[in-house]
């Protein structure tokens, strides 16, 4: 079974999925609400390898919102077009790695006649890695593809200010990045937004011994296409609010329940922290319950 005949499965499931969901058609683009516009934000440009793609991953795509990775750049690429439409980057998400640790760090002071050193905690820091291999099913749809790994390249630099006439450019903006994928990748505090950090390492592979090349000329010169694109990376999150917990309040974790990943409450667990003679007898009200 090669890959179209698993995009072709895959889609037919996610087709089924979303109308169990009852997800209503049109409103939702990569995950985004379309409504976004109305409620200050603007909406993305939509990607353009939809157009260019194998017909069973647009599907796909299109019934879930969560088989896209997306790539925000809110302090360099800004907005785009015509119509102001925010700089976001859209791959689907043919994974080939992830991994998320997180490091407690401390500092250990040894003092003389004990035996254990004293330790001191510093901060706890989180690195991801993610790695993709995209399949390119035609000379545009490589093109296409090819323009996006450009882009996302490009982000790694960073913005600068021209300060007078001349053109003198100041360093102004770090390349700093938001990722957004599925539930694993999130705003902790607003999941609809993507994980803010910074790239610390790239490095792209396209395959061309295994999977060879696609031939394309034009007036100006003749173009190598790749079958697949492969990247990795390696990111560092930051922290957009005090992460940790709350020992005033018997315990409370900043941030929210669904941190670092969101999950789903099951209507058992609902019950059990709503009711005090249920469980634990953890008090909570309707807010925390519903995540507001």
């Amino acid at each position: 079974m090669g890959w179209k005949d698993n995009i072709n499965k895959a889609a037919n499931l996610g087709q089924d999925f979303a109308k169990k969901a009852g997800r209503m058609e049109g409103r939702f683009i990569g995950g985004l609400d379309t409504r976004a516009g109305t409620l200050g934000a603007s909406a993305p440009e939509p990607d353009p390898t939809l157009k260019t793609a194998d017909t069973g991953e647009v599907a796909l795509r299109n019934s879930l919102d969560f088989s896209d990775i997306h790539f925000t750049f809110p302090t360099t690429a800004g907005l785009t077009g015509k119509s102001g439409k925010f700089q976001r980057l859209s791959f689907p998400a043919y994974i080939t790695a992830f991994a998320d640790s997180f490091t407690p760090n401390w500092t250990s002071t040894a003092v003389f006649g004990r035996a254990d050193a004293i330790p001191t905690y510093s901060n706890t820091t989180r690195a991801i890695t993610l790695g993709l291999m995209i399949p390119c099913f035609s000379k545009a749809d490589a093109n296409e593809n090819l323009k996006k790994l450009n882009m996302l390249i490009k982000s790694l630099y960073p913005g600068y200010e021209e300060v007078n006439a001349s053109g003198q450019k100041v360093l102004d903006s770090p390349p700093l990045v938001r990722i957004k994928f599925a539930n694993l990748l999130i705003n902790h505090k607003n999941p609809a937004k993507g994980l803010l950090g910074y790239i610390t390492s790239f490095s792209s592979d396209f395959g061309i011994q295994p999977k060879g090349v696609i031939l394309d000329k034009d007036s100006t010169g003749g173009y190598l296409l790749p079958r697949a694109i492969g990247f990795n990376i390696s990111f560092s999150p930051l922290h957009e609010s005090t992460i940790g917990w709350n020992n005033s309040t018997g315990g409370e974790f900043y941030g929210n329940e669904n941190f670092p990943y969101n999950v789903r409450k099951q209507a058992h667990e609902e019950v059990a922290k709503a009711d005090p003679g249920i469980g634990l007898g953890d008090e909570y009200n309707e807010a925390s319950i519903l995540g507001e």
